[in-house]
């Protein structure tokens, strides 16, 4: 059995194994369909991310856990308690796991993007989201079990589970922002108007908080479905910047949009 490391301590995977107070068994929301290789686990950096024995890092598709202490920054909450739960899902498969590559193979730390599952074909990604302990975040091209994701997310938020319970992690109103507002929120308001920008598109959620969506990634939100958005209330995810009196989010996926108008059709 492949010894394991968590923060430079050397431990044996399998002391875990009835210690994952945090969670049952491994989702079985989404399953494998397939994996691209096999691999051995040597250590977790954290919630989201992964070092294997032949040093790649494996950063997870799909989900976006909080940050543990680095660069002189503090931890997010629950950041450490999410890279244990990590760490203690791997247990069960004695560290290995399969890798199913995105379409996009590498972002810009030159971290391998996969979806990590463990030897009994259960979804790494999903567990995390199920225990409340990573959001569901899809970054284009990788698209691929965003519903999925989702749905394992909304089984942790509907229990209030880990992240959820937090305030941080509650959605707020234009109202509600306050310059130290920044980091991944959720947020709620009332669609004011829809410019064309030069280098791509600009939703307005009153007069505080700008949306931008880049050209490049324009071609994932269907032309029709924008159109319908002036006047209808909207819940959007994702990371906050405070740009004097407004604030500032770019989103990527339209699964970082719910549409809370009942007549307005979800993007498919």
């Amino acid at each position: 059995m492949p010894a394991f490391r968590q923060s430079g301590a050397l431990v044996f995977g399998v002391l875990f194994c009835l210690c994952l107070s945090l969670s049952s068994p491994a989702s079985p929301l989404c399953p494998a369909a397939g994996v691209t290789e096999s691999a051995v686990v040597h250590s977790v950096t954290d919630g989201d991310t992964l070092r294997l024995e032949d040093g790649r890092k494996i950063r997870l598709i799909g989900i976006n856990a909080p940050e543990i202490a680095h660069d002189h920054r503090p931890a997010e909450a629950l950041g450490n308690d999410a890279k244990s739960a990590l760490y203690r899902l791997l247990a069960p498969s004695r560290n290995r796991i399969g890798l199913q590559y995105g379409s996009e193979r590498f972002d810009k730390y030159q971290r391998t993007l996969a979806h990590v599952y463990l030897t009994d074909g259960s979804s790494v990604q999903a567990a995390m989201l199920e225990l409340g302990m990573a959001t569901a975040f899809t970054t284009p091209p990788n698209a691929s079990n965003s519903d999925c994701y989702q749905a394992a997310e909304h089984l942790a938020l509907q229990q209030q589970r880990g992240i959820w319970a937090r305030p941080e992690y509650q959605p707020k109103t234009s109202n509600q922002l306050s310059a130290s507002d920044d980091g991944f929120r959720r947020l709620r308001g009332r669609v004011s108007r829809i410019d064309r920008a030069r280098n791509g598109m600009r939703i307005m959620l009153g007069e505080k908080i700008k949306i931008y969506i880049a050209a490049n990634d324009l071609l994932y939100f269907p032309q029709p479905w924008l159109e319908k958005l002036p006047g209808k209330q909207l819940e959007i995810r994702g990371w906050l910047h405070a740009d004097q009196h407004q604030f500032f989010m770019q989103l990527r996926h339209p699964a970082a949009i719910t549409l809370l108008e009942p007549n307005v059709a979800a993007v498919k």
